[in-house]
């Protein structure tokens, strides 16, 4: 599991590469948790480099979601190759985050939310 970090503007770029199970997925919860933790409040996870997400991967993004909805940060979901969309679909996170084709099309639209307010 690779774990890479960009900032464009004020969001930040997450981008996962691998797969995230058992043994990945504490490493992906730490290291999330610690980059909300710092204050970022507009959060992409780029999912284009990634082969498969678990149960626990699942149960990341969730406690991620949960921690940017208290601090009224915005998370969006970018990349997922079709497989990983059909998991997503399945247990109904389709209509929990925002998914983007690519990552430029969530930070995009990330950005133009941000000028509105």
């Amino acid at each position: 599991m690779d774990i890479v970090e960009d900032k464009r503007g004020d969001v930040k770029i997450v981008s996962l590469r691998g797969r995230i199970d058992m043994e990945t997925s504490p490493i992906v919860e730490k290291r999330l948790m610690s980059i909300l933790e710092q204050g970022e409040r507009q959060l992409v996870i780029d999912f284009s480099d990634l082969i498969y997400i678990s149960s626990l991967g699942l149960r990341v993004l969730v406690l991620a979601a949960k921690y940017m909805q208290k601090s009224k940060g915005e998370l969006a979901l970018a990349g997922l190759s079709s497989h990983i969309y059909e998991i997503f679909r399945i247990a109904a996170f389709t209509s929990i985050f925002p998914i983007y084709s690519t990552c430029d099309e969530a930070v995009a639209q990330m950005q133009a939310d941000d000028r509105i307010y």
